[in-house]
């Protein structure tokens, strides 16, 4: 009895795996890009913009670089060097942000990052308030959860600008006057 009992389990494992397989063929299985690879300084130096690399969750991001997605033990990083003015990308919210970007949104567990590098005398972005402050440039207004920046790169000497008292002052500037919730800064050099 229990021989034939251990004969038809047998056969219907015959039986069903094969019809398992063909559901499983049909099925939606999670993939990932690109191979999970660990970068070596090669790659990473011959990287070209825009290019993503899988690293170890505990490497160190290179310069121009930031972390668009978490998987297990790796981070997948991407080549932000020689991106145009204006190219945004979202970022986890451990990525570092590159020189010359600022953070415009936030999602859930990321944000939106702009290149705010090449941007034109006088430009003015809304940033969150987390944001890093460009080189050169200064909070001149700010609103519940966000300020508004503007580029003084390029500005002539005795130019003026109204800022926050929280905003930096750039090289080359002096502060004329302050009171309240803001000061003037003048460009001497």
């Amino acid at each position: 009895m229990f021989k034939k009992a251990l004969i038809i389990l047998s056969l219907s494992s015959v039986v069903v795996v094969p019809s398992l397989a063909t559901q499983v063929q049909g099925a939606a299985l999670p993939t990932q890009e690109k191979a999970t690879t660990y970068a070596s300084n090669k790659k990473i130096r011959n990287a070209t913009y825009g290019e993503e690399i899988w690293v170890s969750l505990t490497s160190p991001i290179p310069a121009g670089w930031v972390i668009v997605r978490t998987l297990g033990t790796q981070n997948l990083i991407k080549n932000m060097n020689g991106a145009s003015y204006g190219t945004e990308v979202e970022v986890l919210l451990a990525s570092p942000i590159p020189i010359g970007w600022v953070m415009v949104r936030a999602f859930r567990g990321s944000n939106v990052i702009k290149n705010v590098n090449g941007a034109s005398y006088g430009t003015e972005i809304e940033v969150m308030l987390a944001s890093p402050i460009p080189i050169g440039w200064v909070m001149v207004r700010t609103y519940g959860g966000s300020n508004v920046i503007r580029n003084a790169n390029g500005a002539p000497n005795g130019t003026q600008i109204e800022v926050l008292q929280a905003s930096p002052v750039p090289e080359g500037w002096i502060i004329v006057s302050s009171g309240g919730n803001s000061k003037v800064i003048r460009k001497v050099g």
